[in-house]
């Protein structure tokens, strides 16, 4: 299964915005676990948070029941600082890099935690993030502290 990162819409088949019972009904094979306003599925490598029952975040680690892209990049497969680059040139600012986590503001894409641990397709050779996802505008706000 591929996953396309597509920022303000969704990761692969999960919408912004789509009902907890959409996602349930979409994934309800892969199911681990819920915990208050978040479900995980796929051994707990994708988190939905919602907001009023409605996808507000998409977190998503790396499973090998899926293969997570962004602009032709696999996120898993490859260094962290390349992905954050290719996320980067898609906004109107310039970042600065940071490997602990991030939020860049225009996309609402997040990275967060990278490190050597999580390079399970390069035999922890490389440093790739944990985890990759993306959230609402109502997300943004709450992660900004606002």
């Amino acid at each position: 299964m591929e996953f396309v990162i597509k920022p303000h819409d969704g990761i692969g088949p999960i919408k912004l915005g789509m009902s907890r019972e959409q996602v349930k009904e979409l994934f309800s094979g892969f199911f681990t676990l819920s915990d208050g306003s978040s479900d995980f599925y796929f051994d707990s490598c994708l988190q939905i948070e919602f907001e009023n029952d409605l996808v507000d975040f998409i977190g998503v680690s790396q499973n090998v029941n899926y293969q997570l892209m962004f602009g032709g990049i696999d996120a898993f497969d490859v260094e962290g600082i390349t992905l954050f680059n290719a996320i980067s040139a898609n906004e109107s600012e310039s970042h600065s890099f940071n490997e602990s986590e991030y939020i860049f503001p225009d996309q609402i894409v997040t990275l967060w935690d990278m490190d050597e641990q999580y390079d399970y397709l390069g035999n922890h050779k490389r440093k790739v993030w944990a985890q990759v996802g993306i959230g609402s505008k109502s997300y943004l706000e709450v992660a900004n502290g606002l």
